[in-house]
């Protein structure tokens, strides 16, 4: 079984690394029915709000997960914004950092633009210390994050 590279807490977390969105849910243990239902189609919706680019993965055994990314602490900052398509990657892991689920997409070249112009009005914030951090623990405090979907710029099957 292949390992995940790195070792993190159990919960959801994103990042761009190399050439995709990488979203990563882990959890201690992933039973066979859920990785199964993880395969089937769930909704990705993409959300842009005060700043604040989140995804939003519902659908198979996962509630509703959202993932907040901020482009100015992306170290792969220039290759995602010179991207023509967008591809994004939800890998489930268990406590052992075993990968027991990895699924990929591309985006079509509408999404991808939608995104991405969204991510390059993100780079141009000038956000004080702390201020993205304070911000997105406002939406979290504010929404669920099934309620984010109304921030929706782009929806697809995932």
């Amino acid at each position: 079984m292949e390992k995940f590279a790195y070792d993190i807490e159990p919960g959801a977390i994103m990042d761009f690394v190399e050439d995709r969105f990488m979203l990563v849910i882990k959890d201690d243990v992933w039973e066979p029915h859920e990785i199964e239902m993880a395969r089937s189609k769930m909704d990705l919706t993409f959300c842009y709000t005060q700043d604040i680019a989140i995804f939003i993965l519902e659908g198979g055994s996962i509630d509703s997960s959202d993932f907040y990314f901020n482009i100015q602490d992306c170290d792969w900052k220039d290759i995602l914004l010179n991207q023509k398509l967008i591809d994004v990657e939800l890998l489930l892991v268990d406590r052992k950092n075993n990968i027991c689920l990895k699924k990929r997409k591309t985006l079509t070249a509408e999404q991808s633009a939608i995104i991405l112009q969204c991510l390059k009005k993100q780079a141009d914030v000038k956000f004080m210390p702390n201020e993205y951090d304070i911000n997105v623990m406002g939406i979290q405090n504010a929404y669920e994050p099934f309620e984010l979907v109304k921030y929706a710029v782009v929806s697809m099957k995932f």
